[in-house]
């Protein structure tokens, strides 16, 4: 994860009169202006919710539920060193941005294919086990881990 820079607003800089602060994200990519720097992050933040639409609506409850495994994972792993991903937040933006892989995988199921409940026994579960993983620096293809959980769980429901 990039890291975000906040400071003064030059007098060369050609940015609105109201503008004492910016916040950059990584080197310029991103930039955004406010009178207070909480303002101005709160702005980048605003920028970069409406750039990263990539997580379609019909990923909802797939993020939720690989969310609540995140945080049970987490709940288990309580000294965890989160900084490496900028806190508590990125970390649980890293488990989540499998959502569309789980999105995908689960519309590629026949009707009747899985017997368990998808969003409880597999991807709260991936959840939870994708994010041990990453904790322990896992090299592991996401997609692996949710093939071993998918035929796991349908094992036991067979």
């Amino acid at each position: 994860m990039k890291s975000i820079t906040i400071g003064l607003v030059g007098t060369d800089w050609k940015v609105a009169a109201s503008a004492r602060y910016y916040a950059e994200r990584g080197s310029g990519e991103e930039l955004a202006f406010g009178m207070t720097p909480t303002e101005a992050l709160a702005r980048l933040e605003q920028r970069e919710a409406a750039i990263n639409t990539n997580l379609a609506q019909e990923s909802a409850d797939e993020i939720a539920f690989l969310a609540l495994g995140a945080a049970d994972a987490l709940r288990d792993c309580r000294d965890a060193d989160l900084s490496k991903f900028g806190g508590y937040m990125g970390f649980i933006g890293e488990v989540i941005r499998c959502a569309p892989l789980l999105t995908a995988r689960w519309s590629q199921m026949q009707t009747g294919e899985f017997g368990g409940v998808w969003l409880y026994d597999v991807t709260e579960r991936f959840g939870r086990e994708w994010a041990e993983e990453i904790l322990n620096g896992t090299r592991e293809d996401p997609s692996e881990r949710l093939e071993y959980i998918i035929a796991d769980e349908m094992e036991k429901w067979s």
